[in-house]
């Protein structure tokens, strides 16, 4: 999870500090304000995801401070605490936009169990970056989003790898945006063509070249003069045509098929694939010299497992683009939320954007995990840990071991003894990994 910004309100110095260190045990970023007045000055200056408030406080009331918190900002969540014999002040607070509140006195493992869905849900409103459809959050992608509009300025060819659903054809638009080409963006699809119309679809035929020629047609390279071809899934390339791509790379000319005349091109060439090329030419199934020629500038999308910062960004960017489109107002519970944050989505962006999708359409208000849990079916349960000899032991042996301190603290409902437990290790231990793992 990505750090969470807290702001205590209490006006009992003790109390005040005891929750701050509390919080802070867990690895959030807490601040703390003695007065309602006070609060409403930092929040003016710096921006909180979650509020913690007393209901008595000297002058301004928690009920007032919360009042005006919506006004400043309505995405922030306020949990208010108050007096067991306060009941009502609890449901003024619900009426007015908290997301909670915890009566006195309160085990401490409630409110951290609180604040962290109340985190959960205010990562859904982050800031992020958007440029051709792409949304991101994660150092991971602004660096390949960096290196992307770098190679836009050069006309070498683009090799693009990256697992089927991260958004490689995104990025390609953005490379292709980025250069200030005048002509357009053509996209193949290199498993879609058959093998025997692979060279006709790609540079064309004349009059009579073949049965059912009966005009001539010119091909997707002459589509894309003056802009940029993509050639996506270009691992499944046969081999026997890989030799044509190779002349038309090193040349830049080409013949129609059935046409003596030799034309020349001005087009970008930027490829994608989900396979190890390198593999497939180590196999004999792909040329070396034509992948040296694809990959002269290479990017590789990371799985969205590896940028986990993006997933509440991208929760919230599709929830919200398919609420609009189906005029829904669609609200996530923190339970459905804590559901979709701890899915792996092996199939990345796609399979997220998918599942958000049938969300928005067959919920009515808010989502509930029993939907969320119906929709993933046996998924859910689906360890995202996969065998990958690209990483070392080290890195994926922590990647697993983050997976199931994720898993447990899921599992106990966020109490730290209990995820210790469920773990086999002292809390502790626990809370020193968390702290190593960011969780």
């Amino acid at each position: 999870m990505q750090e969470c910004r807290v702001l205590v309100v209490e006006d009992d110095p003790t109390q005040r500090e005891l929750l701050v260190e509390l919080l802070q045990e867990e690895g959030f970023n807490v601040s703390s304000a003695p007065s309602a007045e006070r609060a409403l000055s930092f929040f003016q200056k710096k921006r909180f995801d979650v509020v913690v408030t007393d209901v008595r406080l000297e002058g301004m009331s928690g009920l007032e401070l919360l009042e005006r918190l919506k006004e400043l900002d309505s995405a922030v969540e306020v949990i208010v605490i108050t007096a067991f014999s306060s009941v009502e002040d609890a449901i003024k607070a619900i009426k007015a936009g908290a997301f909670h509140y915890v009566t006195k006195p309160f085990e401490p493992e409630v409110l951290l169990n609180l604040v962290a869905k109340a985190c959960q849900l205010a990562s859904l409103r982050r800031p992020s970056k958007e440029c051709c459809g792409i949304v991101y959050a994660s150092k991971q992608m602004e660096e390949v989003v960096r290196q992307a509009s770098l190679f836009a300025k050069s006309d070498a060819p683009v090799l693009i790898t990256g697992e089927s659903g991260t958004g490689k054809e995104l990025l390609a638009r953005f490379i292709h945006k980025e250069s200030g080409r005048k002509g357009p963006f053509i996209a193949v699809n290199c498993a879609a063509i058959p093998k025997d119309l692979f060279e006709a679809e790609l540079f064309g035929y004349e009059r009579g070249a073949f049965t059912g020629a009966t005009s001539s047609k010119a091909g997707l390279v002459e589509e894309a003069e003056g802009g940029t071809l993509f050639l996506d899934e270009v691992g499944e390339l046969p081999l026997e045509l890989q030799p044509k791509l190779l002349r038309f790379l090193q040349e830049g000319e080409f013949r129609r098929v059935g046409d003596t005349k030799l034309r020349r091109s001005n087009v970008r060439i930027v490829a994608a694939t989900n396979r190890d090329l390198e593999g497939l030419v180590s196999e004999g199934l792909f040329r070396e010299d034509l992948f040296y020629r694809l990959s002269v500038l290479n990017l590789r999308v990371p799985p969205l497992r590896e940028r986990p910062e993006d997933v509440p960004v991208l929760i919230g960017h599709f929830l919200e683009k398919y609420s609009d489109k189906y005029k829904k107002e669609v609200k996530l519970s923190p339970e459905a939320l804590s559901l979709l944050l701890s899915y792996p989505y092996p199939g990345n962006v796609r399979e997220l954007e998918n599942l958000i999708h049938r969300i928005v359409v067959l919920s009515q208000g808010e989502v509930t995990p029993q939907l969320v849990e119906t929709l993933l079916g046996s998924k859910s349960s689906r360890s995202s840990f996969e065998v990958d000899f690209s990483r070392p032991l080290p890195e994926q042996v922590a990647q697993f071991e983050k997976r199931m301190i994720e898993e447990a603290l899921k599992r106990t409902n966020y109490v730290q003894t209990k995820a210790a437990k469920l773990l086999g290790i002292d809390e502790k231990s626990l809370r020193y990994k968390r702290k190593k793992y960011g969780i």
